[in-house]
């Protein structure tokens, strides 16, 4: 009886071990291969998590094609069944392209059978893609066993055109998770680096690369927008990007932008480092315990990010340069107390001018306070230049904090972009539009560059890229699933919640790429009228600091209403835990509604009431 019972209990022990994790295992060891351009890569399959069914993402050059494959993997764990026909590895499994959908099954010991589960392939269309292999693709994504980002694998990277020609297969120095918010995300972004300058998607050669996961940006276009805009409307250097998709181990990871690194070297930011000094507005909460930084009187941060071999008395100089130009950025006559220089003397007003401009369009939410990067060529004779641009996916409405999402409004220009007491403000730029000669530059380089090359973008560009990647995206939508609507800023106003089955209902991109289309126009027609057509606005304040809204963002919004005319859009709130509101003016009291004309400047504050009070 004993004996029995134990047999039946050893016989269920073994079912419930093939049936979950001997599955996971033997997946993890299958992989499909195929040789492109005389050199074989593999491709896993990828489960999806809501119903465990098996799906084949395929690379570009595999569109519109019947598909050969042949199968790998050890036959001591299993033997693989498809459509109830058997394939030993090195067999040859064959797929129209159509996306049907097969059925793949693993014998086990006693012909047992411990995977039964649907299979589909899915081929992507019109970009190249990037095969990366490393030793240990679980350590390198696995974030929180590591000392931050620091974690550093080597590995080989291959390239393949939409066609499947290698366009480049090198050994890989350095690849690892790069970024800040995004580096949390599941769908981590990259860098890496080659031993020696190499060029890509016909980039220039260089050692360094980036890979944009673009995880929080629902269009993935807006990194590749504005960069586009910079390298269009400025003369000086500006990294540029193109669309791929990427494998990691065989895994498919989705669609990334590989973009030049914003560093300096030859075919970069091209300045001797032993003479110049490259700085970069950062947040005070990311700065590494080890980086050197300076801080400003009024507490503007700057990470110094070519610090090797800087002493602590070069150090102390360039902090005396941050407070010389913040000086002359606060004086009422725009000239410094500290050395007598005009703003003028001290930076250089077109290359600022050309940043000021980049952040204002793109209506970044990081305006002023991060990823802006500046450096001196001569470091003794300090001149600071602005450059290269760099950062963009909180933009162009999608943002966390509400002034940013106002297409409308001159948002570069304020200085209070966080709450009270947050050290993270747009102190500079916001300074710098006070100062006249500054403003002319900004308005010159608005009229005669920037309008026609944003003019262009919105005719031809968007559409260009969206249709680009319009299949990559519905399967990277797919790949990352509703996980990719929690980590965007902000949804279009139009978006719904993902119903049905069908894996394209996680792309969405058209409702993310008309966002994008709508708040540049929106943005470019508000310019228009503000710097050439000379219309007359009031600023309307609207401060809301009820904490029924998240404080932990900055919640005032800034309207440009033209005089005579009622604020468009002021926010409305329902009824948030049983208060309502109203706005008055902060000055007199007066309760101000959308439908008030506006005659003057104001300042507008959000007034919460108890029901019943």
């Amino acid at each position: 009886m004993i004996a029995s019972a134990c047999l039946i209990l050893l016989f269920l022990l073994t079912v419930s071990y093939l049936q979950t994790d001997h599955e996971k295992e033997f997946v993890e060891g299958l992989s499909f291969a195929s040789v492109l351009d005389g050199q074989e890569i593999r491709i896993g399959l990828w489960e999806d998590g809501e119903d465990g069914s098996y799906y084949l993402f395929l690379p570009s050059c595999f569109a519109k094609k019947e598909i050969e494959l042949s199968l790998a993997y050890e036959e001591s764990y299993g033997k693989v069944e498809i459509d109830g026909a058997p394939y030993a590895a090195g067999d040859v499994f064959r797929d129209s392209g159509k996306e049907r959908e097969h059925r793949i099954e693993v014998k086990g010991l006693f012909g047992s059978t411990y995977m039964d589960k649907p299979f589909k392939v899915l081929v992507s269309e019109n970009l190249p893609v990037m095969m990366v292999t490393v030793e240990d693709r679980e350590d390198l994504i696995r974030l929180d066993e590591f000392d931050n980002k620091k974690y550093i694998e080597t590995g080989t990277a291959c390239i393949l055109d939409e066609e499947g020609r290698i366009v480049c297969s090198e050994k890989l120095d350095k690849f690892k998770i790069r970024g800040n918010l995004t580096a949390t995300l599941d769908k981590r972004p990259f860098t890496f680096s080659f031993k020696e300058p190499i060029g890509l998607c016909g980039m220039a050669p260089a050692v360094k690369w980036n890979l944009l996961a673009n995880a929080t940006d629902g269009s993935y276009i807006r990194n590749k927008t504005v960069l586009e805009l910079a390298n269009r409307s400025i003369d000086a250097y500006e990294p540029d990007g193109e669309f791929m998709e990427v494998y990691l181990n065989g895994q498919y990871m989705g669609m990334y932008l590989l973009t030049e690194a914003v560093e300096i070297g030859e075919n970069r930011l091209a300045i001797d480092p032993a003479y110049s000094w490259f700085l970069e507005m950062e947040l005070d909460f990311r700065l590494e315990e080890n980086e050197p930084f300076v801080v400003s009187e009024r507490g503007q941060i700057f990470a110094l990010r070519n610090a090797e071999g800087i002493s602590a008395g070069e150090k102390s100089r360039i902090e005396n340069m941050i407070n010389d130009i913040e000086s002359a950025l606060f004086a009422q006559d725009g000239v410094s107390s500290i050395s007598g220089k005009k703003l003028s003397q001290l930076i250089d007003m077109d290359s600022w001018a050309e940043m000021w401009l980049i952040q204002e369009i793109s209506g970044d939410h990081d305006t002023g306070i991060a990823s802006t990067f500046a450096y001196v060529t001569d470091k003794e004779n300090p001149f600071l230049y602005a450059g290269p641009v760099w950062d963009f996916d909180g933009t162009m409405g999608n943002v966390n904090t509400p002034m940013f999402g106002n297409p409308a409004a001159l948002v570069t220009s304020a200085g209070q972009s966080r709450p009270a007491g947050n050290a993270n403000q747009n102190r500079w730029l916001s300074a710098m539009y006070r100062n006249d000669e500054f403003r002319k530059a900004v308005e010159d380089k608005y009229q005669q560059i920037f309008r026609g090359k944003l003019e262009e973008i919105l005719d031809t560009g968007i559409e260009l890229w969206a249709g680009r990647i319009r299949r990559s995206a519905e399967l990277d939508g797919f790949r990352w699933h509703d996980k990719r609507l929690d980590w965007m800023f902000t949804l279009p106003k139009d978006y719904s919640v993902p119903q049905g089955t069908d894996y394209r209902r996680f792309a969405g991109l058209e409702s993310h790429v008309n966002m994008v289309k709508d708040f540049l126009s929106e943005k470019k027609e508000f310019l228009d009228k503000l710097w050439i057509e000379q219309v007359d606005f009031c600023v309307v304040e609207v401060k809301n600091e009820s904490q029924a809204l998240n404080q932990d963002y900055y919640q005032t919004v800034y309207f440009w209403v033209e005089r005579g005319t009622p604020i468009a859009d002021l926010a409305s709130y329902e009824t948030i835990d049983g208060a309502h509101f109203y706005y008055v003016d902060a000055d007199t009291g007066e309760a101000v509604t959308q439908d008030t004309i506006i005659w003057e400047d104001r300042v507008l504050e959000a007034v919460w009431m108890q029901e019943g009070e």
